[in-house]
């Protein structure tokens, strides 16, 4: 898609790319500022609001052939779904059902559905001799289904008075236990790590095959694809045991598998052993984003939509920073740059591994 976009529009594929940038710093910051708005406005009107804005973004989208004006509204509409994200997110930490681990895996289930799902239908268009644009018209009319759906399906705003008083706590009312502010960084590290290493393989893995193990547009397609069915098939695993087994030993147990994975992975040559690497390191990366988001963000009993918003940051910045490692390293070898994936999901393993150690510490003191 950026390659027609740069046909039609002039600008070179690596100004194009840029957009992807504004994306997510706007993301960033949409998550980080999204629990100022619960002060005026309930969640419903948050969500609905912030689509009705996307809508119109997106047809502008279509009309325009100004770099700096795509950069803009990207910047808009990844604020936008960082703001919606974190929403729906606290919908889920903040309702009294227990097993938040197995919830909120369930919910980031259908993330790599889309991660899937969007290349394909792109591809389709453009291959179809559609214009890119046409890729945002039908980006538009998904946003206006999940509107129509999301007013059939939505229950009533019960919560609203419970969001109103988590809303007007203090930082400090918050983060007011020192042994339990250190869980925390724990768990807002890890997340910087692991979105490091799934962003290196998400994003890089298919110009390695293409350059350094020579394989062919299809099967280097292939192989990113089988990634992310990995991913969708082992956080459907993952939701049955979450909630049984503690969240700690099943993220150091998927790390463990992720690393191995990825280390054979990048040893082979073979199409077969590096499909069957993918598949087990899929699996391995299936349950990290989804358990460690829910840990973290239920560390404190309350504030929790400020913990989620400074986890989902943390996320975010490990995914706007991988794209910075991988070109640096990319100078030198280009496996080098994606054994940048094994080697922050090896930090991953280690910080995991600490906070095991730290928190039964803690619990031996409290005893």
């Amino acid at each position: 898609m950026l390659v027609e976009m740069s046909k039609s529009t002039g600008y070179s594929v690596g100004d194009l790319s840029l957009i992807f940038t504004f994306f997510n710093v706007g993301i960033m910051l949409g998550q980080l500022t999204s629990i100022f708005y619960n002060r005026r406005f309930g969640k419903i009107k948050i969500i609905l609001g912030g689509y009705f804005i996307i809508i119109p973004c997106l047809i502008l989208l279509t009309l325009t052939n100004n770099l700096y004006f795509f950069y803009i509204l990207y910047f808009l509409i990844g604020y936008i779904a960082g703001v919606i994200w974190l929403q729906a997110t606290k919908y889920i930490l903040e309702n009294k059902i227990q097993n938040k681990d197995r919830l909120i895996t369930v919910f980031l289930t259908f993330y790599p559905l889309g991660h899937l799902a969007a290349p394909q239908i792109a591809s389709f268009l453009i291959n179809h001799s559609f214009s890119w644009r046409y890729s945002y018209y039908f980006m538009s009319f998904l946003v206006i289904i999940i509107v129509i759906l999301y007013l059939i399906l939505k229950k009533e705003e019960r919560m609203e008075t419970f969001i109103e008083e988590e809303n007007k706590l203090q930082l400090k009312k918050i983060f007011f236990n020192r042994r339990l502010n250190i869980i925390f960084i724990f768990g807002c590290v890890l997340m910087l790590f692991y979105t490091i290493s799934e962003t290196v393989i998400s994003a890089w893995v298919p110009t390695f095959l293409r350059n350094a193990r020579f394989f062919n547009i299809q099967s280097a397609g292939l192989v990113i694809s089988i990634f992310w069915l990995a991913i969708i098939a082992g956080r459907i695993m993952v939701s049955f045991f979450a909630g049984r087994f503690k969240a700690n030993y099943i993220i150091l147990i998927l790390s463990v598998i992720a690393s191995a994975s990825m280390i054979i992975f990048l040893s082979s040559n073979s199409l077969q052993l590096i499909i069957m690497a993918i598949i087990f390191a899929g699996f391995g990366y299936s349950g990290i984003l989804t358990l460690g988001i829910s840990s973290a963000s239920t560390v404190y009993e309350k504030g929790r939509g400020v913990l989620a918003s400074m986890v989902m940051v943390s996320a975010n910045i490990g995914i706007s920073t991988a794209p910075f490692i991988t070109r640096f390293f990319s100078r030198f070898n280009m496996t080098l740059s994606v054994a940048m994936a094994p080697i922050f999901m090896l930090f991953t393993s280690l910080i995991i591994i600490g906070k095991i150690i730290y928190e039964n510490i803690f619990r031996e003191e409290k005893i």
